[in-house]
Formats: C-alpha cells, sequence, structure tokens
C-alpha cells in the first residue's frame, strides 16, 4: 500500500527550536574563534545556530532552529561533527562521547497542554450531542511528561512536540464511527512506534497532537506517519490537507533563552 502523504507531496509550516550543550574533554577554543564559520557550515545541513554561549571552559551551549526533515540525532552529527573539524588542529579529540539535546518551544510543554485540552471549549459545535461526542474522544495521558528528558545511548535527549493536521476543503467530521477510529489509530500508532502520546485534541476539522519520540526520529517522520494512518481509516483517500505544522515544546520555552542571553 503507497503513503498518500510523502516528504515530495506534502508541505510543512514549523518552529522548531533546539538547546544543546556539547561537553569537552579539556578546554575548548573560544566560540569567538569559530562561531561565524560553524554557523555557516551547519546553515548547509539545514541547522541554523541562533546563540552559542560557553558557561565554563569545556562546556559549549548552543541555541538552534533546523528544518522538519532533521532529527536530534542529525543536529548534534552537524554541529559537534563540523565543530571538531575546525578545532582539529588544537584539539585531535575534542569532544566526549555525551552530549545533552532538548527541544523547547515559544510555551512550555504545560502551558501548550492546557491550550490543547481547551481546544473543544474554543471550537464549540452548534449541536449539543456532536459537542458531547467530540468531547468524548479526545485523549489524554497523564502519566506522559513531555518535560522531562530521557536517556539516550549518549546522553539525555527530549524530542517533543506539537503537530497540527487540518481536513481538506473544510471537511467536518462528525460522524461517531470515524472521530473513534482517528483517535483510536494515532493512539495505536503511538504505542506501536514508542512513542510518548500526551494528548489528542480532535476536533470537527483537525486536530492538535502532543507527543514524545526517540531522537533518531524527525518531525516530517512523525507527522508524515501520522497523516498516513488517518488516511487509512478513509481508505487511503487525503481527508487531510497536503500540509502540517510542527512544533518543538518542552519544559522551558524560548523566552529562557532570551533571557540568558540578555
Amino acid at each position: 500500500m503507497q503513503p498518500v502523504y510523502t516528504s515530495e507531496n506534502t508541505h510543512a509550516a514549523y518552529q522548531l527550536n533546539w538547546s544543546l550543550s556539547l561537553f569537552g574533554k579539556d578546554e575548548l577554543p573560544a566560540p569567538s574563534t569559530w562561531r561565524e564559520i560553524l554557523r555557516s557550515r551547519t546553515e548547509a545541513d539545514g541547522v541554523r545556530i541562533l546563540t552559542v554561549d560557553a558557561p565554563r571552559p569545556s562546556v559549549v551551549q548552543f541555541f538552534v532552529s533546523t528544518r522538519p526533515d532533521l532529527s536530534p540525532s542529525d543536529v548534534v552529527r552537524s554541529v559537534k561533527g563540523r565543530l571538531q573539524y575546525l578545532v582539529r588542529d588544537q584539539l585531535a579529540k575534542a569532544f566526549r562521547r555525551n552530549h545533552h539535546i532538548q527541544s523547547l518551544g515559544e510555551a512550555t510543554s504545560r502551558v501548550l497542554d492546557q491550550y490543547v485540552a481547551g481546544q473543544p471549549a474554543k471550537h464549540p459545535m452548534a449541536d449539543r450531542l456532536v459537542q458531547a461526542r467530540i468531547e468524548a474522544y479526545q485523549f489524554h495521558d497523564e502519566a506522559v511528561d513531555l518535560a522531562k528528558p530521557s536517556a539516550g545511548t549518549y546522553g539525555q535527549f527530549l524530542n517533543a512536540l506539537q503537530i497540527v493536521l487540518e481536513n481538506s476543503e473544510g471537511w467536518c467530521e462528525v460522524r461517531e464511527p470515524q472521530l473513534k477510529r482517528v483517535r483510536d489509530v494515532i493512539v495505536g500508532a503511538a504505542r506501536k512506534k514508542a512513542w510518548s502520546l500526551s494528548r489528542v485534541g480532535l476536533l470537527s476539522n483537525h486536530l492538535h497532537i502532543l507527543l514524545g519520540v526517540s531522537v533518531t526520529e524527525s518531525p516530517q517522520m512523525v507527522a508524515l506517519s501520522i497523516m498516513n494512518n488517518i488516511a487509512y481509516v478513509y481508505e487511503m483517500k487525503p481527508i487531510l490537507k497536503f500540509s502540517y505544522y510542527a512544533g518543538t515544546i518542552g519544559g522551558y520555552d524560548r523566552g529562557a533563552i532570551r533571557r540568558r542571553v540578555e
């Protein structure tokens, strides 16, 4: 069965930010000696370095933005690999194997959780029975904490995302069997892929999904997988628009980065 939604035919709106910390084996060269050239090199990989900070001589922290086709692992590979190449004459093996990378957004995961939880009330249906039906098919797992990093092979990571999908041509789905199937297929896909699914805000014409995924999965990979699972509910018909929104979230927001820089 061929996927309906692919990276070639589906467009993304996105705001994807990451905080990355690298740890040197010894004192690292000052960021002023490599910052600008590293920015130009990682930009070619789809990783834009927004700020660089060195809180200790052997630690360097980056605030970056990325394209949706890149995973946190890709970010580490780009920044760490290219920086190692730039400082190779001073330090042949500059970095320890461990690192810390985590997602963050304009709002914290807690704020966004409240926002998604309030979507049915924000977009009420005229028919009370339909409204009650939609409210009944929301999903929330209180045990999932999208602010807490996980332990990976080479350090800690947090890859928490908000995915927003919209029905095509203004279609409003209010049929109970279909609403249930859409919710259940998202929950089932998350379970199969070992995603940490926090919320599904299911509405008649669009939906919000909050979840945590592995360090090697990109927002694009996650969004397309969900979209094609929903298409399966409708016999592989393109019920959704050929577009999605992907945003990063986490335990703190971009304001914390801006305040630290200031």
